[in-house]
């Protein structure tokens, strides 16, 4: 794979020892040592990030992608020239700014957006397993090759910075509080427009939970329906032709003159529609689907329906990502409820098999 000849040797050598330890904490669990097993996690995981970082800073100009662009609006910015880019969101520019004020280059921005992005993925992984689990360090191991990683650190930059408060939110969330995820969504909107998507999940919350994992699957079957029959497709023409009418410019609009495909895809279809598979997959197991933590696979769920209904809209891998890039943890949770419920029927069958010893030492 060409990606990861973007990562130089210390960045091998980091996911290692990263791997490395999250396998010596499954393997050897005392709960004695829970403290020391904790700082050494913190440390190994900011050790990571910041190898990553510094990796992702320092690519070269002429990489694959949006890099090149983001430089130059960086450095145009930076030097007292106009903003080339009218529709990026104040929050960004005011940011790019603030680093100019300081004299810091662009490779320290590069450097920041990739340190909070991951560190607010661990955050929400951890969140989701729990402060005891071995499972985290795998999932952000894992995390750190995947390839919509690579997609929001090196090409979509203020994407990748809206999902480190989008990250936060979710963790809010998690957590019960709520209120916390509606501003933060909304803060994350300053730095790309297109997150504006999470901040209805985070309004109607309880809502959300209450559709369930039927609800879900049946929106996601008429959402698909449509799709495959172009009726979204003249919707979002009608509409772009409305809100051009009142003179407001949507960048996802113009189709002809980029190379782009849009339409049904069935492989954006079929890589979309693994969220519902993984919620399914818990309801078969018999998963209690109303815990907090799993609130993040109803939300990626009905964004991966809203991905499907934007198939004919330039760019809509733009808003596929958001819920495609939290597939490692989902993936990791499907898993572990997966061998803790083949652990469960073990255990119950070896109970069954075990001899019940009678007075008198007799067995039946």
């Amino acid at each position: 794979m060409s990606i990861l000849n973007l990562y130089g040797a210390a960045f091998y050598v980091t996911s290692a020892i990263l791997f490395l330890v999250a396998a010596i904490r499954a393997l050897v669990r005392d709960r004695r040592a829970a403290d020391v097993n904790r700082a050494v996690e913190i440390f190994v995981v900011l050790f990571a990030i910041a190898i990553v970082s510094y990796d992702i800073s320092n690519r070269p100009y002429d990489i694959e992608g949006d890099t090149a662009v983001y430089i130059d609006f960086f450095r145009d910015l930076t030097s007292g020239l106009d903003n080339p880019f009218q529709t990026f969101e104040p929050g960004f520019i005011a940011l790019v700014q603030l680093f100019g004020y300081f004299a810091l280059d662009y490779h320290s921005f590069f450097y920041l957006i990739t340190f909070a992005f991951l560190w607010s993925y661990y955050v929400l992984i951890r969140a989701v397993f729990g402060h005891q689990s071995p499972w985290p360090l795998f999932v952000f191991g894992a995390v750190l090759f995947y390839p919509f990683f690579f997609s929001l650190t090196a090409n979509v930059i203020r994407q990748g910075l809206a999902l480190c408060f989008v990250n936060f939110a979710l963790y809010f969330s998690i957590r019960g509080r709520s209120g916390q995820g509606v501003v933060l969504s909304l803060f994350a909107a300053l730095f790309h427009k297109s997150s504006i998507v999470y901040f209805p999940f985070f309004l109607f919350r309880r809502w959300v939970l209450r559709v369930g994992v039927y609800g879900a699957v049946t929106l996601w079957l008429v959402v698909s329906l449509a799709s495959y029959f172009k009726l979204f497709g003249m919707l979002v023409t009608v509409l772009f032709d409305f809100l051009s009418g009142y003179g407001l410019v949507i960048n996802y609009s113009v189709v002809d003159n980029i190379d782009y495909q849009t339409g049904f895809r069935w492989d954006f279809w079929a890589f979309s529609s693994l969220s519902l598979f993984f919620l399914v997959t818990l309801k078969l197991l018999g998963e209690e689907l109303h815990k907090r933590e799993l609130y993040l696979f109803y939300v990626c769920a009905f964004l991966s329906s809203l991905h499907i209904a934007m198939f004919d809209v330039a760019y809509n891998d733009r808003f596929g990502i958001y819920s495609w890039i939290f597939y490692p943890l989902e993936l990791a949770y499907v898993i572990r409820a997966i061998s803790e419920n083949f652990a469960r029927g073990k255990r119950r069958s070896d109970a069954r098999q075990e001899p019940i010893v009678m007075q008198g030492g007799e067995a039946s």
